[in-house]
């Protein structure tokens, strides 16, 4: 009996001892969403390589971080930072016994202990200790992954909390960069869905970015600066897909698509509406050479005697394209003009001034984002679409852009509350003039969870409300359709 007892409290010990917590896995891409900045950003964060080993430690390299210093289609073009540390750090060390060190840089580290005793604190960086304060079984705001996981929760003496899952590491907490480099911005993420080895690869190639269908809608706002363009031209352009016919090899695709423009010269000029054509749109497997759907940063070509090439950013689903895959693809090239700090490398858009181009693209979608930047520029945004009869976004049509403004104003003020929600979700929207509304429900793979029918909808201030007490706790995908208007609003709401 004695020795059963002791076999029974090794098998108990044994999953214990497989729980590493391992805040990041290599070769694995994690999602996270920064749910305090407007437009719902969204954080990829992968260890780009396998690093060298030193000892019994193994040493792996997060992808490089690049962002914009400034954001604007008017003036010179916008440049680029690529700086060495992302927001974990440079590195992520794995050592022995579970212990997780990430190292930035400048030389500044963070030891993290996920196996550590229940309130042992241990010195986390110069300044800052940390402690293991719970283990337990929790649901996880986690897309595509099961309702719950093991997870331990880690206090640092500044305050915050950061919670790591058994299987999915990093699920919740600070950006642990801070901790690396004061000069990082204060941030809060959380794992948006199920870290991914092939995070868009099969979904972001040319022939499944541009996997149209006859019936498919698209509409594009657009906007024009510089000669021939004194004071900026917007655009809005209606595609409407006619016919679909695919190569015998099936490696390309043959579109004919209905199109019409609206221009607007300035900011009060009068709205014009151009001549409806159709033209053909054909697709190839490489497609302007951005069909490789890469998940790491890297120079595709160099030449010149300089660097230059694309630049292709890890792919992420977008809520706001109804959590379609997409890919943001910049061309660069070193920005001689800016002289860079210790630890950066500036980046201009490209070798002239008038050359710079940025193209996403989304998984059934095409060209989402098209822009090319300069003392003179255009860009093209896709704002609204119509596929398998489901519509997101803004769909107005010719004719309703062609209206005075207030009759094709937004709703505004839309918002769902409370956040996070838990028994009830309200919706609170303000219309223009009556109209039916109607809402549905997306759980993280898409899948309707709730509706409530287009009921009609006077003028004036309005609310709906859902009842979700029966849904398990997770990140969900709201749709606002708004039938007077042909668009749909979507916003990203979390249940607890």
């Amino acid at each position: 009996m004695k020795h059963a007892y002791l076999l029974l409290l090794l098998l108990l010990a044994l999953p214990g001892r497989s729980q590493n917590f391992c805040p990041f896995r290599p070769g694995v891409t994690y999602q996270l969403h920064e749910a305090a900045t407007p437009g719902d950003t969204i954080h990829g964060v992968r260890l780009a390589r396998v690093g060298t080993r030193v000892g019994a430690d193994s040493v792996f390299a997060f992808a490089p971080r690049t962002s914009s210093l400034r954001r604007s289609f008017s003036g010179a073009p916008f440049s680029q930072m690529q700086r060495p540390d992302h927001f974990f750090g440079a590195s992520l060390t794995c050592r022995p016994g579970s212990e997780y060190v990430l190292a930035a840089a400048n030389g500044r580290t963070l030891v993290l202990r996920p196996r550590a005793a229940l309130n042992q604190p241990w010195a986390a960086a110069p300044g800052l200790t940390a402690r293991v304060v719970a283990r337990s079984v929790l649901p996880l705001p986690v897309a595509n992954a099961p309702a719950a996981d093991t997870c331990v929760t880690v206090a640092f003496s500044d305050g915050q909390q950061l919670l790591l899952s058994k299987n999915y590491g990093f699920v919740q907490g600070p950006v642990l960069g801070n901790y690396l480099n004061p000069r990082l911005p204060r941030k809060a993420l959380t794992l948006l869905a199920q870290p991914e080895r092939p995070l868009g690869t099969v979904r972001l190639g040319a022939l499944a970015a541009f996997d149209f269908a006859p019936g498919d809608v698209f509409v594009y706002q657009g906007y024009s600066y510089g000669s021939p363009f004194p004071c900026g031209t917007d655009s809005w352009t209606r595609d409407s897909v006619l016919s679909r016919a695919d190569s015998p090899g099936r490696d390309t695709i043959t579109y004919r698509i209905w199109s019409r423009t609206v221009s607007q010269m300035c900011a009060n000029g009068p709205r014009l509406a151009g001549p409806a054509n159709i033209r053909t749109l054909v697709v190839s497997a490489d497609y302007r050479g951005l069909g490789t759907g890469s998940l790491t940063q890297f120079w595709a070509n160099r030449g010149g005697g300089r660097p230059v090439g694309w630049l292709h950013f890890v792919g992420y689903r977008a809520a706001v394209f109804g959590n379609r895959y997409v890919q943001e693809n910049k061309f660069f090239m070193p920005n001689g003009a800016a002289p860079a700090t210790a630890d950066t490398l500036a980046l201009l858009d490209a070798g002239a001034l008038d050359s710079g181009y940025h193209l996403t693209l989304g998984e059934g979608l095409g060209a989402v984002h098209e822009a090319q930047i300069g003392f003179s520029g255009v860009s093209s945004n896709l704002i609204g679409f119509r596929k398998n009869g489901v519509a997101v976004g803004q769909l107005p049509t010719i004719v309703q852009l062609m209206l005075s403004i207030r009759a094709t104003r937004p709703a505004a003020t839309t918002a769902a509350f409370p956040q996070p929600f838990a028994e009830n979700l309200t919706v609170k929207f303000d219309l223009a003039r009556p109209q039916p509304v109607a809402l549905v429900l997306h759980d993280g793979l898409g899948r309707t969870v709730l509706t409530r029918p287009a009921t009609a909808q006077p003028a004036g201030a309005q609310q709906l409300e859902l009842d979700t007490r029966a849904l398990p706790a997770g990140l969900y995908t709201l749709h606002l359709a708004f039938g007077g208007e042909g668009r749909t609003e979507v916003l990203k709401v979390l249940k607890n």
